[in-house]
């Protein structure tokens, strides 16, 4: 069994270090602040997105992921490029946005399959739901997750299957958006969120901070750290850094 050391950090530093990270392997800032938005909703609420995260910019830095492109005639089909997985980063952005529009479409099941990390994309919709006030249901599946979740104004419930059904998916992640007369996938799941627990655990982590994966913070600095430059007697003259003298 491979022992797993952990960090507590704040709430606003482990957003600032995702930020950073983010950027760092050349995403968009305003697409960086959401999906920033994204992990700490899940963080906050228990979900390990620390390390869907780090999967998530490790998938786009290697160039086993890609942003996708829009189906021919959809306004909200994305589809990775040939030969690679989708970014869960661009998808959690782009869905956000169709979440505006009067995305799901009513009546009809949309999937999004070969996403590579379909976790942070509930967490993006989960926080984004908070403002466009839909209902509609979602189940994503990995190889060591498969959850169905509810989505209503103000929150959302998951249910987590005990067991891992037989699926042809592979080792690619799948969603499945559904509307919400569609009958509840949720049968013989154990209950892992609702609104109250979710009150809870709220005000406990931004009570007394988050809790990571220590190798997971340690990949986000790493990707941060392609922020920092060097500097120079130049730089530190012009207000750059702590200054060059103590009195600065």
């Amino acid at each position: 069994m491979v022992r797993r050391y952990c960090v507590r950090q704040s709430v606003s530093e482990f957003g600032q270090l995702v930020l950073k990270a983010t950027v760092g392997v050349g995403v968009p800032l305003g697409i960086a602040e959401d999906i920033v938005q994204a992990v700490l909703w899940l963080q906050i609420r228990g979900f390990a997105a620390d390390r869907s995260i780090c999967q998530a910019l490790n998938s786009l830095d290697l160039g086993d992921a890609n942003p996708g492109k829009v189906a021919d005639g959809s306004q909200h089909e994305l589809n990775a490029l040939p030969g690679k997985k989708l970014s869960s980063v661009y998808l959690s952005a782009f869905l956000m946005d169709a979440l505006q529009t009067g995305w799901p479409p009513v009546g009809n099941s949309v999937t999004y399959s070969e996403v590579e990390s379909p976790l942070l994309v509930f967490g993006a919709l989960a926080w984004a739901n908070s403002e466009a006030q839909r209902t509609f249901r979602l189940q994503f599946m990995t190889d060591e997750q498969d959850f169905s979740v509810k989505f209503v104004p103000g929150g959302a419930t998951v249910h987590k299957f005990k067991e891992q059904p037989t699926t042809a998916l592979g080792r690619a992640g799948c969603l499945i958006v559904q509307a919400p007369g569609t009958k509840p996938c949720d049968d013989g799941a154990e209950l892992v969120l609702d609104k109250n627990l979710a009150g809870d655990l709220v005000q406990t982590g931004f009570r007394v901070g988050l809790t990571a994966d220590a190798t997971s913070v340690a990949c986000l600095k790493a990707f941060a750290a392609r922020m920092l430059v060097l500097e120079t007697d130049r730089s530190l003259r012009q207000g750059a850094g702590a200054g060059v003298i103590d009195a600065d």
